[in-house]
């Protein structure tokens, strides 16, 4: 048996805790074992907290002070990484150990052009002069299927879409020509058809260059796409390891098939998300007739317009009352406009939307239009940026109230915002907490305890899910599923996974460059799409179907 390119034996990541103030320390990982072979892609799953980033972080000796590797070996190609001083461990950062993280923005400065980012990475990861890394990078940008790429070196991070970021912190990743290539959530906040392209790079690179891959993710689907080894983590500790086929399809732990059976599969609607007695179809709640939204775009030199950017062209919908209608597309798409021209936070250039038959295109007209918006509430897809982190949960849930006059003093807000926790899974005790003590899926049943505390009819969720894990994903899902019918709230579901949206929404409408192609019930959708981009979404949509066979003959099983 060869000897594998990275191999984890023991490890065990302390946190420390502080004594004076009651905190206890934190083992993020537990006497963690795993290898990665030339060639291979090893996917590391589990919950949020499991230690999966802890571990890539151990790796590229990147943990945060006062965190320490506190006992085990990090051994690369022979080599003993935890035991480097950090002057080598400095050389092998960017040469043989290439990182992608998983916002690409974030990742790039936005105030340096692409080439100006580049080069000088690449002089110092491949050991080359400042013309030899420009015609590298610019070969390294084609590999990676990036269009026009010496124009590309003089543009900015928010110049190119999210996919050509991501790409280019692939190039910049590979620069080096790393052994082992880290990909920490590469494309969670990608659409479907962007994570397909990121997905075919990251695993032709795996092939033809035989770099290995340690691929951190909590989307199981594309796990399933292109893993040939998956680890599964819980509190700190790996509870199960093996080929591909064998963890996904025939688990052996109950944390596994806990893990598994959370993920919302996109070749049936499961019953649990069954609209159950549900009362849709009792007109419409609110219509958008032919709106259009059109932004005007930077001025472009010596040139004496601007260019128009048309993010919503002649868009007309119904959604009726009751029903969960799903707005699926690609980023740029409209979707997101077309959730907030709904509730009233983006004006609109042209067209009429109505709200309970009355118009309410021109909202801040009169107090009782205004007021006609209470009834419509919105949950955003960030939950810790959309909640203020120096105010307690209660006083977060009672403010609105108050401004709005819904309650008709502080007693009767307190006792409505303890009611909305409750209704959420959540108790009085967590309204004195801050959000940042909150997990992901707990700040976003915060957010919606928050909408639904005005007693809306109406609920707008844009890309709820898409930073949650799948288990947390599965609890918000379950909760809305849920609510609608206890509450009979009618609900506008924006997202680009596809799974989730089949499980939740009783009709899609899918959209692209500002238009909806395609409108109809979600299984005609799934199951009979007649638009061609609803063909194609549909097709670049990483598959997980637990208890099938895989979606695609996967590649040879790698030998460590």
């Amino acid at each position: 048996m060869s000897q594998p390119l990275l191999d984890i034996a023991g490890l065990s990541i302390r946190f420390p805790g502080d004594a004076l103030h009651g905190v206890a320390d934190h083992m993020a990982v537990r006497e963690a074992s795993l290898s990665v072979a030339r060639g291979e892609i090893v996917s590391v799953v589990g919950e949020s907290g499991a230690g999966k980033s802890s571990i890539a972080a151990a790796v590229m000796r990147l943990i945060d002070a006062p965190g320490r590797i506190e006992a085990g070996t990090i051994t690369l190609d022979g080599i003993d990484l935890a035991a480097l001083p950090e002057t080598r461990m400095q050389a092998l950062r960017g040469r043989r150990i290439g990182a992608i993280f998983q916002d690409p923005l974030s990742s790039l400065n936005p105030v340096l052009t692409i080439g100006q980012q580049m080069i000088p990475a690449i002089m110092h990861a491949a050991q080359i002069g400042k013309a030899a890394a420009r015609a590298k990078a610019i070969d390294l940008l084609t590999q990676v299927a990036i269009p026009e790429p010496e124009t590309r070196l003089r543009q900015y991070p928010h110049q190119l879409s999210g996919g050509q970021r991501q790409r280019i912190v692939i190039a910049i990743a590979i620069s080096g020509e790393p052994d082992l290539l880290i990909a920490d959530e590469p494309t969670t906040a990608l659409d479907v058809s962007v994570q397909s392209e990121v997905l075919q790079v990251i695993e032709r690179l795996a092939r033809e260059r035989q770099i290995g891959v340690l691929l951190i993710t909590h989307d199981m689907a594309v796990v399933a796409e292109i893993a040939d080894r998956v680890v599964v983590m819980q509190h700190g500790r790996v509870v199960e390891a093996g080929p591909k086929a064998d963890v996904l399809f025939a688990p052996q732990e109950s944390y596994t098939r806990a893990l598994i059976a959370s993920v919302p599969r996109s070749d049936q609607r499961m019953e649990r998300f069954a609209r159950g007695d549900v009362a849709a179809g009792d007109g419409a709640i609110a219509t958008v007739e032919t709106v259009s939204v059109v932004f005007e775009g930077p001025r472009r030199l010596r040139a004496a317009a601007r260019r128009e950017v048309h993010a919503l062209s002649d868009v007309s919908l119904d959604i009726q009352r009751g029903e969960s209608l799903g707005i699926v597309g690609e980023s740029g798409s409209g979707k997101s406009t077309l959730a907030r021209v709904i509730c009233g936070l983006q004006p609109i250039t042209s067209g009429r939307v109505t709200y309970e038959g009355r118009d309410i295109t021109k909202l801040a007209v009169t107090p009782a239009m205004r007021a006609g918006v209470l009834q419509m509430q919105m949950v955003f897809q960030d939950p810790f940026a959309s909640l203020n982190p120096r105010q307690r949960v209660l006083a977060a849930l009672i403010e609105p109230q108050m401004v709005t006059g819904k309650a008709r003093g502080r007693a009767e807000a307190r006792d409505r915002a303890v009611s909305a926790l409750e209704l959420v899974g959540l108790t009085e005790a967590d309204g004195a907490k801050y959000p940042h003590e909150f997990s992901g899926g707990q700040r976003q049943r915060i957010s919606i305890a928050r909408a639904l505390v005005l007693d809306p009819d109406f609920l707008i969720c844009d890309e709820p899910t898409s930073a949650l894990d799948v288990s947390v994903q599965a609890q918000v899902l379950d909760l809305l599923s849920d609510l609608r019918r206890r509450l009979n709230l009618t609900l506008l579901f924006v997202s680009h996974d596809l799974a989730v949206v089949r499980q939740l929404c009783d009709r899609i409408a899918v959209m692209q460059r500002g238009q909806i192609r395609e409108i109809g019930p979600a299984e005609e959708i799934f199951e009979r799409p007649q638009h061609a981009y609803t063909q194609h979404l549909l097709a670049t949509s990483p598959k997980f179907a637990p208890g099938a066979t895989l979606a695609r003959e996967a590649p040879a099983e790698v030998q460590p």
